[in-house]
């Protein structure tokens, strides 16, 4: 009997303990033979969508080199690596505790997490160097890239998590500070400008994991490279669970045999309370 990696979104927590997990790496496959290689993907709440950005992050890391068969012996891309394997240095962003009460301790709150992400990024790697820690986000963050150049030998891969969650909620309550911040001239376009431009240079793949398109829509002219694969069909169960893949979950961490028309109960409970969701008008597969 496997565990329920419930709150998990680790991907080395679930591959090294004793977790269920249903394999989704062939996506990284799909991903990686895109003609794009900037990806934006957006699924609501409690998708999986951070443990999605984690699996990239450990299967792209230059770090993670040497334990590469713990991680992905029992999967897809285990059995069927990409020529991109551990090729990248990782730059991730989380952006879930940006704080909104002010425009000004919105900025600040920016500054923390992106600078918290560079010093994470140099103790990783060992890479060390001074750079800007007074200004404005863009040019924090342009002063980091530009420094950076010169230290590595291999390209940088940016994930960024919850790349909407603080705009989302001035939506909600704060639209001026939204249009003030993200759109027009904001800091958050652009610290995203510094990032296309970037991408001239050493950042060669982004992946961008959010709940809504209003916030990539409003970056657009600033960072019109992103491409957004939401609701392609090949992508519509990239995240979510399809029957089959419930059936097996519960197969796996049930602790007793579950005989067919008692999994088929469940399944019709499951049917009426989680199944519907669809992402793409191609796809025929709903899922939980």
């Amino acid at each position: 009997m496997k565990k329920l990696p419930y709150g998990i979104s680790n991907y080395q927590t679930i591959a090294e303990g004793n977790y269920v997990y249903v394999d989704k790496t062939m996506y990284i496959e799909k991903l990686e033979n895109l003609h794009s290689p900037y990806h934006f993907f957006l699924r609501p709440r409690r998708f999986g969508k951070s443990l999605f950005v984690s699996l990239l992050q450990h299967y792209y890391d230059v770090n993670e080199k040497d334990n590469f068969d713990t991680l992905f012996r029992n999967t897809y891309i285990g059995q069927n690596p990409t020529k991109e394997r551990n090729g990248y240095y990782i730059l991730k962003f989380n952006f879930s505790g940006v704080t909104t009460d002010t425009k000004e301790q919105m900025e600040a709150s920016f500054i923390s997490i992106t600078k918290s992400a560079f010093d994470l990024f140099q103790d990783r790697y060992d890479i060390h160097f001074d750079y800007m820690q007074e200004g404005s986000p863009a040019s924090i963050f342009e002063d980091f890239i530009t420094k950076l150049s010169t230290k590595i030998d291999k390209p940088v891969f940016v994930l960024i998590d919850e790349y909407d969650h603080f705009a989302n909620e001035l939506l909600s309550f704060q639209f001026d500070m939204f249009r003030n911040s993200v759109s027009k001239t904001g800091f958050v376009r652009k610290w995203y400008e510094v990032l296309k431009k970037a991408t001239e240079t050493i950042v060669k793949r982004i992946f961008a994991a959010g709940v809504s398109p209003i916030t990539l829509d409003s970056l657009t002219s600033g960072f019109n490279i992103g491409d957004n694969i939401t609701r392609e069909e090949t992508f519509n169960e990239m995240m979510g669970f399809t029957e089959e893949e419930v059936r097996h979950m519960v197969r796996e961490t049930v602790s007793f045999p579950m005989s067919e028309s008692n999994m088929s109960e469940l399944i019709e409970i499951l049917h009426k309370n989680y199944d519907g969701y669809l992402f793409s008008e191609k796809a025929k597969t709903r899922l939980f």
